[in-house]
């Protein structure tokens, strides 16, 4: 026979799975009276649920289901279909679970989390990423490690740093991430570009690049590229390695979907035996884009420079969410969360690229991603991108022109980037089809470029 405790704890989990509850669960009291038993029984339920992940408890407020929204949004839901915003869909943020965690480090470190700490982070926090990394084959030490507000604070920093190679140059691919181009030339730095396709890039020019000219960095992203989606292969990635050490040039590694790969896909850094990569990740993608918070793991000679230049841009960072966040880590929850989205996004994706096939009779150039969130189309050369975007925007369709990630406009040849973000499922599926319906129309019409009349 089974006693009230274990009554208790089916009885909840049965009505959860019924959806009975909306999200706030029956008092202490309600079910010490319902299943005649006392409070301290039915507190005994509710903590054994807590530990299992499927409820969260408020102090004063009570206990509340604890949802996994990343299996909970495949209906078609918005009024539109956002295939631009390389934002996640705000449904899918531990929002719930992540409170139990900053209620958990106010509680463990109290009002000094609030008072001015070190600049350079929250030295726990340090210790558990330098250790969780360790067992993916990157060794990272405590001393090298910064946190900042956001991947572009970092970037930002180290584009105005003068590196002790004595370069000011700074090379980036073309493609490349969209809101660093735009800081390269808002700040009118010195940059050169290299093409990037769905097969990489071509070593010799790079190589070629490396020698002759004065780059003090090469900013890429070899795993799941923003727009691109593709990832460098691991030949490729030792021989970037090695060209930089060669020609002593910094690599700066963007890897900020670092979650989200297999584990055959290595970040360059895994390789690094010569100090000559600067590694950056970010926790915005794949957690709270909100909370702003990246680390960075500098080679030994420039950690000092960058401490400085940290330190007179922004005194200290978020200490509470930093503090959190290494108690999130440090629990099964943050693991299960990252499994079940790398899950979520491989599913969107898939879906993606099985739509993308199913039109094969548009014969699309498109880049071919295993995971992530992005795929780069080209589209035909004679379409008029301007009138095919505004003639999707009238369906409520958008995805990201393709100028926007090219340091050079004139390198863009109409591609447009699609990002499966903000979507769900059932969303993808109908959207994209639509917007090749579209594509097809646009195509047997008027909405090509029309040629130009030379003036004499």
């Amino acid at each position: 026979m089974e006693n009230k405790y274990d009554i208790i704890v089916n009885y909840i989990e049965n009505e959860i799975k019924k959806e009975s509850f909306k999200s706030k669960l029956p008092s202490i009291r309600a079910l010490a009276i319902k299943f005649s038993c006392s409070n301290s029984t039915v507190i005994r339920a509710y903590s054994e649920l807590e530990k299992k992940g499927s409820i969260y408890s408020m102090p004063k407020s009570g206990y509340f289901i604890l949802e996994n929204s990343l299996f909970k949004q495949n209906n078609l839901v918005q009024d539109k279909f956002d295939f631009s915003s390389g934002e996640p869909n705000e449904a899918i943020f531990p929002v719930a679970q992540f409170q139990k965690y900053i209620d958990i480090a106010i509680n463990s470190y109290g009002t000094s989390l609030f008072n001015y700490g070190h600049s350079d982070g929250f030295s726990e926090l340090k210790t558990t990423l330098c250790n969780k990394y360790s067992e993916k084959g990157l060794n990272l030490t405590e001393e090298s490690i910064y946190f900042s507000n956001g991947a572009q604070q970092s970037i930002s920093l180290l584009s105005l740093m003068r590196f002790h190679n004595n370069k000011d140059s700074i090379l980036v691919e073309s493609p490349s991430y969209n809101i660093y181009l735009g800081w390269l030339k808002l700040t009118k730095s010195k940059v050169y570009t290299i093409p990037r396709g769905k097969d990489g890039i071509d070593l010799n020019l790079l190589e070629d690049l490396f020698k002759n000219k004065d780059l003090k960095f090469f900013y890429t992203m070899p795993r799941l590229h923003n727009p691109l989606g593709t990832s460098y292969d691991e030949e490729t990635k030792k021989q970037i390695l090695y060209l930089a050490n060669k020609y002593d040039v910094y690599i700066l590694e963007d890897d900020y979907l670092s979650e989200l790969n297999d584990v055959s896909n290595k970040p360059i850094k895994s390789y690094d035996s010569f100090e000559k990569v600067i590694y950056l990740k970010t926790f915005s993608k794949i957690l709270l884009p909100g909370a702003r918070l990246a680390a960075i793991s500098l080679p030994e000679k420039i950690v000092e420079d960058f401490r400085q230049f940290k330190t007179f841009c922004e005194l200290q960072g978020n200490a509470v969410f930093q503090c959190a966040l290494n108690e999130y880590i440090l629990s099964t929850d943050y693991d299960d969360y990252i499994q079940n989205l790398k899950v979520h996004y491989d599913k969107k994706m898939d879906i993606l690229k099985e739509i993308i096939n199913e039109n094969s009779d548009l014969n699309l150039n498109f880049t071919n991603p295993t995971s992530g969130l992005f795929s780069l189309i080209h589209l035909p050369k004679n379409l008029n991108m301007e009138e095919f975007l505004s003639n999707l925007r009238g369906n409520k369709i958008y995805i990201r022109h393709g100028k926007y990630f090219y340091y050079n406009n004139s390198e863009n040849i109409n591609t447009a980037r699609i990002s499966v973000a903000k979507c769900n499922e059932k969303e993808i599926s109908h959207g994209i089809s639509t917007l090749f319906d579209i594509l097809r129309e646009s195509l047997k019409s008027n909405i090509i470029k029309k040629p130009e009349i030379l003036e004499l």
